[in-house]
């Protein structure tokens, strides 16, 4: 878990600057570092106060400056030369690049130390601070341009790989056209740091320049910006699909550049441990010295939206279908500058989601940055003024002195070749074939299915929760409350080897998508076919057979078999197909080892291309290897046997039978999914209900609802196509050993490695016991219940039992001890259910008084009720909490749907106000009347969207404080509209204070690995307190899935945000608060020792007023009066505020009595001191790596400040509102 504390993300302030003809001049130098330093507020600064997270200008070659400092040296430079900019900490690095230099004939002419003034760099950059030098290279024999700039990118590649162990040696830049400054370094202070900028012979003609807001705990100068073609400000959330991609098609490279043995010396394309804007200018770089068209290149990587575009015109289209054969998007959130020295340009991603806005001066220059004002241009200075639009491109030919706006590119790149004429030769839409061959979903006999769906899950509860509604509704279902079951790998009871996979989600630092109202950018369509030679243009790239969903049906099937069939007229060899039976008898790994061996024969030796992975041999003598095991595992093979780019993998399984389970398979690199268990049974329950019916609409409703569901799950983490989502590995893994997901899960994420091979293959032998019974036969019922969605007992766990929902309440009622007991033994004594169980106490201390202690009141200062708005619950309930709250110096929370203003300075105010996306009821005055103010960027118990309100339960009450209507169901946007990055929430941020200087400004996330980083950042955006919500929170109404599937236990999060921001000296800073399933002291006191120092309830304060866990919140039925606006059952409502105060007076005593029991006085002494905690002795504890949570860095583990106050005083704009104000 250590790698999380100091791992990166980074959103930032970009720009460019150029002169249209090309003219250098050291204003332009001037201009761009103005520019750079009028983007301080799209930066961080670090605890030091001084350190920037990274700033830099990509400047062109300054020739007259450079020739001066070489006559200064007695070097003459020729006409031709390049210059390295090095970063370095051993002398012996420049040895390594004379060498590898005069190896491919280049001659090294001069090493220049670059003069710099450390007095411009705080403590943490001073500290890491490299020698920075600058090597001048020039060609000993004649040699194109071309050749030139390959040697040149062949000899840095070489010695990259020399010294790739080295993390402190980094090459900003090596080029005959460009030359890199950067560094941790303030943008105010880079001229003042780089001597060389302040010399008036430093005349440019263009400039990249960025300044960096990095989530990064630990800022590396190499990670400043520009890179060595791009400055990028965003976050390509595909990145992790987009590197494995680029392994992958390279094999299948041949240059005109460079020579087979120098594309092998080359090697990986992408430099390992670098950002993800790292990793797209790496791969941009190799595609334009490669003499790839610079356009063509940046519309590959970074393409407009096309799926969805019926008005576009069709070439360009076909432009870019024709592109989508060899590159998918690199997607996410992106404003890119480019420049390659020839062209200069900029480009946005398919949302829109970063600014990008130019002006065309009367001087002859194009400046474009983040916003207008970088430079203070007089009106009549200005040509003309715009923004790029989403998925809009602006460019400069620096030789022409052309401006080529976005229909200007577009003209250019559709008339390159002939594509659409390409593209109606060789590709293929299954959708435009039929078969004759007649199909079915049924594999065998009626006993034989069933048995099927009983080893693959199918309960009468899945039927009922998840496949039945998707039927009727053509969509996932909408549930309520959240999971209060164990994860897979604590369960007891059968589990789906797909639950092991938690679903990653957009949080501040990148924006999930709202995938209804950007529908146009969204696509699921997927191509089979090889991936030919990226490097060359022909009409080969066209041979694609394409479907428009990854979801197939059985005659899609069909059809993909029959082109796959040599046997068939329709055959093609780039689709030869073979199936592969997945089923084992034993030995799990070795029959999985086996299967992949005879797999990458057959693709190397007989031509196969569409790799079927079939599951349907399942039967009483045979098992069947998980299939996203056999599909990840066999994608990664493929890869290291330099044959993925051929292939592409078909699922046909059981297994799927909701979106989670069927992204799950595409995440780890399946083209397409048949599920023909779940059509079989959706066939079943169709024929019941009604005979006559049209079974074939139907099907493809329920075809389309696992589409739409893998759209949602793609856009909670900002990814518009499926081409970007497939190997992108965007799940954590929780529960498998480290060896398990090294082998077959390379590139994802574990969390609390676990259970390996012979676990899984033990519960797989139980599911197939369980199933091929003769228990059921003849039963009108042949399925197991089920209990995972909803509690039964003997089912699955529920930490909210009935049992324990009676104990909660009948405590709360007596407020006696003794019926508290009751609740701590059946929640403190569950025995291993959760993170937390797996820890015990353990203190060096001797146990004191309870007396000694710190009184309750102290306690309660600490407690809070979870966000739960009026409209989701009843006024009755939402009144009482609050009340309760307020009496025993508590917090409540409003919620996102506004509050009654009768409600403000009375005992029944909301301290606590939450700011939502829907920004529902969100006034001054409902801001003024608060203590917090609470930014909802995540909600545990569906992270990556919104909130949702039926419109059953918008009455005239709830339509009033939320400025609707009455009756209209309310769906809060997955993002912010206003926070589409990190400077975008520090902006809230600062807005927010404004509106209200007193009250502290929180910042809601969801545990997910990562969520250190994100943390640190929200840290430096000067919030004051961060909430790590569990992925077991609850709520009034989501996606069934995303209530499952979706977020982490608050322990895992919890710990890794409160050590990244000890990592980065950012702890006593911000005040951290966890929620999720707290119910009883050890709860809390846990939580504390895990780094919390406040604690939040939600479900438990429900359960205390009455709620009884019916999960019907969405439908405003509950019989309790607890959530729903129904007049008639708010009347059964029998809450009342004594019944919360009992409860959270027993609880805080508890408390109390823990913290005696271990000799501290207060809380605040426990707070992230994991050596109160151990691990339990138990044969079941010791499969995981428990120890890795207890891991203790030094510094503050509380916070130290009432405010984070920001380090930048906004001197400069206090002085502008003076001069306004005066006026």
């Amino acid at each position: 878990m250590r790698d999380l504390f100091t791992s990166f993300k980074d959103n930032c302030g970009f720009g460019l600057l150029a002169s249209i003809d090309n003219t250098p001049s050291h204003k332009n130098l001037e201009d761009a570092i103005t520019a750079l330093s009028r983007m301080m507020h799209r930066g961080a600064i670090a605890a030091d106060g001084k350190t920037g997270d990274g700033s830099g200008l990509l400047l062109s070659l300054p020739k007259t400056f450079f020739a001066k400092k070489a006559e200064e040296e007695g070097v003459t430079l020729p006409e031709r030369y390049a210059v390295a900019m090095v970063f370095s900490t051993d002398p012996s690095d420049f040895d390594l690049i004379a060498d590898r230099c005069a190896a491919n004939g280049l001659e090294v002419l001069l090493v220049r130390e670059v003069p710099v003034d450390t007095e411009a760099l705080g403590a943490q950059a001073l500290a890491t601070l490299p020698t920075m030098k600058q090597v001048f290279v020039a060609p000993n024999e004649e040699m194109s341009e071309a050749r030139f700039e390959a040697l040149l990118y062949l000899t840095r590649k070489e010695i990259e790989h020399a010294r790739k162990e080295d993390e402190d040696f980094y090459i900003p830049s090596f080029s005959s056209k460009v030359v890199s400054y950067k560094g941790l370094v303030m943008p105010t202070h880079i001229k003042q740091f780089y001597k060389d900028l302040a010399d008036e012979d430093f005349e440019i003609s263009f400039a990249l320049f960025h300044q960096r807001f990095s989530t990064n705990t630990l800022p590396q100068w190499k990670l400043a910006q520009p890179f060595r073609m791009i400055a990028h400000n965003g976050e390509i959330n595909s990145v992790t699909a987009n590197r494995f991609n680029v392994a992958a098609k390279i094999k299948s490279a041949k240059s005109e550049i460079f020579t087979d043995e120098e594309l092998a010396r080359i090697g990986d394309i992408i430099q390992e441990g670098m950002s993800d804007s790292a990793s797209l200018d790496n791969f941009f770089e190799f595609l334009r010295v490669n003499s790839m068209d610079f356009f063509k290149a940046a519309r590959s990587l970074i393409p407009a939206p096309w799926h969805n575009a019926p008005h576009m015109d069709p070439d360009l289209k076909a432009f870019y279908e024709y592109a989508s054969t060899c590159f998918e998007p690199w997607d996410g959130p992106a404003a890119v500058s480019l420049t390659d020295g020839k062209f200069i340009g900029c480009v946005l991603d398919r949302n829109g989601l970063r600014p990008a806005k130019y002006i065309i001066t009367t001087d002859n220059r194009l400046l474009i940055s983040s916003e207008y004002g970088v430079l203070e241009t007089p009106e009549e200075e200005i040509v003309e003024r715009g923004r790029l639009q989403s998925g809009q491109m602006i460019g400069l030919d620096l030789q022409s002195g052309k401006v080529m706006k976005n229909e200007d590119i577009n003209d250019y790149l559709k008339s390159q070749h002939p594509y659409a004429e390409w593209l109606n030769k060789h590709m293929t839409y299954l959708q435009e074939h039929t078969t004759d061959t007649p199909v079915s979903n049924i594999v065998g006999s009626k006993r034989d299915m069933e048995a099927k769906q009983r080893y693959f899950n199918y309960t009468l509860e899945v039927i009922r929760e998840v496949i039945k509604p998707m039927v009727h509704e053509g969509k996932e279902t909408t549930g309520a409350m959240g999971d209060d079951t164990p994860l897979a790998a604590f369960s007891q009871q059968q589990r789906n080897f797909t639950d092991f996979f938690k679903q990653k989600f957009a949080q501040v630092t990148n924006p999930p998508i709202d995938p209804i109202r950007e529908k146009i950018v969204m696509s699921l369509n997927t191509g089979f076919g090889e991936t030919h030679n990226i490097l060359s243009d022909g009409e080969d790239h066209a041979i694609r057979l394409k479907t428009v969903s990854p979801v197939m049906s059985a005659e899609k099937f069909q059809l993909l078999q029959e082109f796959g069939n040599p046997e068939d007229p329709k055959y093609h060899p780039s689709y030869k197909c073979k199936s592969y039976s997945t089923t084992y008898t034993s030995d799990l790994r070795a029959s999985l080892n086996a299967l992949i061996e005879q797999i990458i024969a057959d693709v190397k030796n007989e031509g196969i291309r569409t790799i079927i992975l079939d599951d349907r041999g399942l039967d009483e003598t045979c098992n069947v290897i998980p299939m996203t095991m056999a599909i990840s595992r066999l994608s990664n093979a493929l890869l290291d046997a330099q044959v993925r780019h051929l292939t592409s993998i078909v699922a046909v399984t059981g297994e799927a039978f909701d979106p989670h389970s069927v992204a799950t398979m595409i995440g780890f690199g399946a083209a397409t999914v048949y599920a023909y268990l779940l059509y079989y049974t959706v066939e079943n329950i169709l024929r019941e209900e009604n005979p006559d019916g049209d079974i074939p609409y139907l099907m493809r409703k329920s075809r389309r609802a696992i589409g739409a569901g893998i759209l949602k799950i793609m856009s909670k983490m900002g990814i518009s196509t499926v081409s970007s989502y497939r190997n992108s590995k965007l799940f954590d893994i929780i529960g498998l050993s480290r060896e398990m997901v090294e082998e077959c899960f390379k590139g994802a994420q574990v969390l609390l490695p676990g259970l390996g091979y012979e676990d899984i293959e033990a519960r797989l032998n139980a599911a197939h016991q369980r199933a091929f019974t003769t228990a059921l036969d003849g039963k009108k019922l042949p399925l197991y219940k089920g209990g995972f969605y909803k509690f039964k007992k003997g089912e699955e766990y529920h930490d909210f039992s009935r049992e324990t929902i009676l104990a909660i309440q009948k405590a709360s009622i007596s407020g006696e001890r003794a019926d508290f007991l009751e609740v701590k033994r059946l929640v403190d004594g569950r025995d291993k259910k959760f993170i937390r169980d797996f820890f015990t106490l353990h203190s060096d201390r001797a146990p004191i008084s309870v007396d000694e202690v710190e009184p309750i009141e102290k306690i309660f200062k600490r407690f809070s009720t979870a966000a739960m708005s009026m409209g989701s619950i009843s006024l009755e309930a939402h009144t009482v909490l609050a009340e309760a709250m307020n009496t025993i110096g508590g917090k409540s929370n409003s919620g996102e749907g506004g509050e009654d203003p009768k409600r403000y300075g009375t005992i029944l105010n909301s301290k606590i106000k939450q700011i939502a996306s829907g920004r529902f009821g969100v006034t001054p005055e409902y801001l003024r009347n608060a203590d917090e103010l609470q930014i909802k960027v995540a909600q545990g118990a569906k992270p990556g969207e919104g909130g949702q309100l039926p419109g059953s339960k918008v009455s005239p009450l709830i339509a009033k404080l939320r400025y609707t209507k009455q009756g209209v169901t309310l769906i809060s946007p997955p993002p912010h509209h206003d926070i589409y990055s990190i400077e975008d929430l520090a902006q809230l941020i600062f807005d927010l204070k404004q509106v209200n200087p007193k009250a502290r400004v929180a910042v809601k996330l969801v545990s997910t690995a990562g969520v250190g980083t994100i943390a640190a950042g929200v840290a430096k955006a000067y919030a004051d307190k961060i909430i790590i919500s569990g992925g077991d929170g609850g709520t009034g109404a989501a996606p069934i899935g995303s209530i499952r599937f979706a977020g982490n236990p608050w322990e895992l999060g919890l710990v890794e945000a409160h050590n990244a921001l000890k990592a980065n000296d950012l702890r006593g800073l911000v005040t951290l608060e966890t929620d999720g399933g707290l119910k009883t002291g050890l709860d809390v006191v846990k939580a504390a020792i895990f780094g919390a120092e406040q604690y939040a309830f939600g479900t438990g304060a429900l359960v205390i007023v009455g709620c009884m866990m019916f999960r019907v919140c969405h439908l405003n039925t509950c019989a309790v009066g607890v959530a729903t606006q129904d007049p008639h059952l708010r009347e059964k409502f029998k809450g009342n505020v004594q019944r919360v105060i009992n409860y959270f007076t027993l609880l805080a005593e508890d408390v109390r009595e823990i913290l005696a029991s271990l000799g501290y006085k207060s809380l605040e002494e426990i707070v992230g001191k994991v050596e109160l905690l151990q691990v339990i002795e138990d044969a079941f504890a010791k499969k995981f790596d428990l120890e890795a949570l207890l891991v203790k860095l030094d510094g503050v583990d509380t916070c130290q400040v009432e405010h984070n106050e920001p380090f930048d005083k906004n001197e400069f704009e206090h002085r502008i509102l003076e001069e306004v104000l005066s006026v």
